[in-house]
């Protein structure tokens, strides 16, 4: 079966200043890359290396998330030392910069990482050396969201989340829960969330993406999440669309990996237009880049063309999206915004 892609992006969209909140690391591996790891790991992947991009990026037999999460894994054994996730995370936000993204929030499981010899501390900073070192040489600002998996350890997860907040002034600004919904309820891991928040890291919830729209209530009334990942379904729920829209929740929608993981049963159905007229807060992002062939220009593409948004809306997406980033420093928010605005506003004017 032919899977579904996003189009080639629109060479405007992708020359204009953009920020993406929901990326992770493990779906950005490039697959050049993966390979050149297996080689200085002396592992083996089993797989020739004309085939390690196919085994990365869906095939269009995947029917549920957790399929989809099968072709991320692929990249779970080479990512075990400091170096690997130091080049990773940097190549992530260089492939970022290079479309046209100045402000990245990367997010990425270090319990997955982790080994005797690779503690998580060790693991964060080298995410975090790794983004520095994309903004110095790309001029990307780009922070880190610390991502703990639902089918962990709640106790490995509590202390991920105590290590994420010691890291709060070194460039982690969130926290996320991510990974199987449907078998593993966002209770489980209360108290690590709760630990997160309180330590002044924002809040992002997978949600509402492989579980209905209660999921998403719950996030948000008893996790006190500030955004959620995904939330698709929460279109099924008034009262939770009304509680999305007076609390202003923004939802991180990423419409062709939501198409992939059969968050939606095809792209028609996708509820993105509906959640942006009804005034949900919304953002676009690309999710897994190199799982889903998909950037953060091709998913403005897509929605240009699919969904009809006008310049002009995604221009207000591209401002919603910053208000709603974990970024610490207001002064750099402002900074960022008066970028977007601007070359935003000049583009809109000439194709009105």
């Amino acid at each position: 079966m032919t899977p579904f892609f996003s189009p080639p992006a629109d060479p405007l969209l992708k020359s204009l200043p953009k920020a993406n909140i929901h990326t992770h690391l493990e779906g950005s591996v490039r697959p050049q890359t993966l390979f050149e790891l297996a080689q200085a790991q002396g592992v083996d992947l089993g797989i020739p290396a004309r085939q390690v991009e196919a085994a990365l990026q869906v095939s269009g037999e995947e029917r549920d998330l957790v399929d989809y999460l099968r072709k991320i894994g692929v990249t779970y054994p080479l990512l075990k030392n400091a170096a690997a996730l130091q080049r990773t995370a940097c190549e992530a936000a260089e492939d970022a910069a290079l479309d046209g993204v100045i402000y990245l929030e990367l997010r990425a499981g270090p319990v997955t990482h982790c080994t005797d010899g690779l503690p998580l501390e060790e693991a964060i900073q080298s995410m975090l050396s790794g983004l520095g070192q994309a903004e110095r040489e790309h001029g990307i600002v780009a922070r880190l969201i610390v991502t703990a998996l639902r089918s962990h350890d709640p106790a490995a997860n509590l202390r991920l989340a105590q290590v994420a907040v010691a890291y709060r002034d070194a460039g982690v600004v969130g926290f996320d829960l991510a990974d199987d919904e449907a078998h593993y309820p966002a209770e489980l891991h209360r108290q690590a969330l709760h630990t997160a928040r309180q330590g002044g890291l924002g809040l992002t919830v997978h949600a509402g993406e492989a579980a209905g729209a209660e999921t998403v209530r719950y996030a948000v009334q008893e996790l006190g999440a500030d955004r959620i990942g995904h939330g698709v379904h929460s279109i099924e729920d008034p009262s939770v669309l009304e509680l999305l829209r007076q609390r202003r929740i923004l939802l991180e929608i990423c419409p062709t990996s939501n198409v992939h993981t059969n968050a939606v049963p095809s792209l028609d159905q996708h509820p993105v237009r509906q959640l942006y007229d009804l005034g949900i807060p919304i953002s676009i992002g690309d999710d897994d880049p190199v799982t889903s062939r998909t950037r953060l220009s091709n998913e403005l593409t897509l929605l240009s063309q699919h969904f009809a948004f006008s310049l002009s809306d995604l221009w207000k997406i591209q401002q919603m999206t910053l208000q709603a980033s974990f970024l610490q420093d207001e002064a750099l928010r402002a900074s960022l915004l008066e970028h977007i605005d601007q070359a935003w506003g000049a583009s809109a004017a000439l194709h009105q």
